[in-house]
Order: C-alpha cells, then sequence, then structure tokens
C-alpha cells in the first residue's frame, strides 16, 4: 500500500527531507512513487480553526478514495522519533474505521483461528469469523480479525476454545477458502465493526448475492465486544450483508470476469 502521510514540521526539517528525495531517481507512476504529504504548521494549526481541519479532510478522503488504509499523522518536532510497538502523540495512525466506518456493526460467529507469533505466542490470532447463511444453513466466512482485543480477552479466548470446542476437521457447513490452524465449534458471537465492505475471492460471505463465484469480506475489522445473548444462528446473516455491500457510501466495482 503506497502509505500517505501528513507532516507537521518545521520548516528546516522539511528542507532535509527534501534534500532526501534528491537522493533517489525521479518518480515513476506505478513503480516508485514517494508518498503524497500535505504540511499544516504549528501556528496554522489552532485549535478551532477551519481552515486546516478542512485540509486535512480533504487529503484524508484523496488517500481513502485511491484505497489507502488512511493516512499517517507524524510531528517532527524535537524527541518525536518513531519508537516501534510504542503509540505516541507524535505518530498517529487515521483510518476510516477509526472515523465513522460502517454505519452498522455486523454480529459474527469465531469459527476458526491461528497459533499467535512474537507477543502474541500462545494465544490465537487472528481469528476467523463468519456469518450464517439460513438458506444453506452454512457458516460462510466474512474475514480474519485480530484487532480491538484486549490481553486478557485473548486468555479467556483460549481457555474456552479448548477441548471439545476444537473441531478434528472442517466441518462441511463451513464455507471459505481459509485454512486456519484450528476449527471452532460455532459457540459464540462478536460485534465487529470495520472499514468498508469488498469482494473477496477467499471469503465467501453471500457468495452469489453480489457476485456469481465471490463472497464479501469487510477492510479493517475490529472486535468491539462479546454479544452473549445471540445464539450463532441468529448472527448477521448473507443476505445482511449483501444488503450492506449495496448500501454502502463508497461504491466497488464488481467484476464478473474472474
Amino acid at each position: 500500500m503506497l502509505e500517505t502521510k501528513i507532516m507537521l514540521t518545521a520548516s528546516n526539517i522539511m528542507r532535509s527531507l527534501h534534500d532526501l528525495k534528491d537522493l533517489f531517481y525521479e518518480e515513476k507512476f506505478g513503480y516508485f512513487e514517494f508518498a503524497k504529504e500535505i504540511t499544516v504548521e504549528a501556528d496554522e494549526a489552532r485549535l478551532g480553526s477551519e481552515a486546516p481541519l478542512a485540509k486535512i479532510n480533504s487529503f484524508f478522503e484523496d488517500a481513502f478514495n485511491s484505497s489507502c488504509e488512511g493516512i499517517m499523522v507524524k510531528s517532527l518536532d524535537v524527541d518525536a522519533e518513531y519508537a516501534a510497538s510504542k503509540r505516541t502523540d507524535t505518530w498517529l495512525k487515521v483510518k476510516r474505521d477509526y472515523l465513522e466506518g460502517l454505519n452498522d456493526s455486523l454480529d459474527l460467529v469465531p469459527i476458526g483461528g491461528w497459533h499467535g507469533n512474537g507477543r502474541k505466542a500462545g494465544w490465537y490470532s487472528p481469528v476467523l469469523l463468519a456469518c450464517f447463511n439460513p438458506d444453506t444453513e452454512e457458516f460462510q466466512s466474512v474475514c480474519r480479525v485480530m484487532s480491538g482485543f484486549s490481553d486478557s480477552f485473548y486468555t479467556e479466548m483460549k481457555e474456552f476454545f479448548s477441548g471439545g470446542k476444537i473441531l478434528s476437521k472442517k466441518p462441511p457447513y463451513y464455507q471459505t477458502a481459509e485454512m486456519p490452524d484450528l476449527w471452532f465449534s460455532p459457540e459464540l458471537v462478536w460485534e465487529i465493526k470495520g472499514a468498508d465492505f469488498t469482494i473477496s475471492p477467499v471469503h465467501q460471505a453471500a457468495i452469489g448475492l453480489v457476485h456469481p463465484s465471490k463472497g464479501i469480506s469487510i477492510r479493517f475489522p475490529r472486535f468491539i465486544r462479546s454479544v452473549p445473548d445471540r445464539k450463532p444462528e441468529d448472527c448477521s446473516t448473507a443476505t445482511d450483508i449483501a444488503d450492506m455491500f449495496q448500501s454502502q457510501s463508497r461504491k466497488m466495482d464488481v467484476s464478473i470476469e474472474d
């Protein structure tokens, strides 16, 4: 993904960045391009000032419409260096789902998971989620989710999906091209939000309702909460997802050639 940036910076740092660009070859569209950027000077960015906010919103919309995940808001003041795996106020990620996301959330069922790596070793991450198609009585995968979980929730999930809740093989009523490390029995319902819907050759939610051979998936899904008062068969349906895909404000091009 081509990263899109906003830089809140002093003029001398901007000169250094331009000097750095001079060391590279000229841009070639589709092959080598510099990240796009705009600058909002500190004296512009006063609380309540509408002009810089409109400038940033316009830049964000351009990034989103170009299929970028979002933008990075960076301060290049003194001591504003990047720190890996550490959240600070000097480097902020802004994505569509952080601002508004889907108009409605989805209630989905965890049907599988992968063994986590790194800090998440010993837990299940990501987790495969599915909707339900009452016409075929199948759970159809929608997305992998690995955002929005707390460490305590990861621990509870690992304890819950154990023993008889771990299936020996993929059930015939699970419809997906994904191959997780473990298959879960359909037991829980989770509320999920994301940025928008997209056509997917892997996830098979609502397959045949929008595209004849592909399903629908959610971009940048995030766990919101557990929904203990709903049964798995009462989760969001394939028709629900197809309707939400058609009604989303950002229209997707649905090609049926492949």
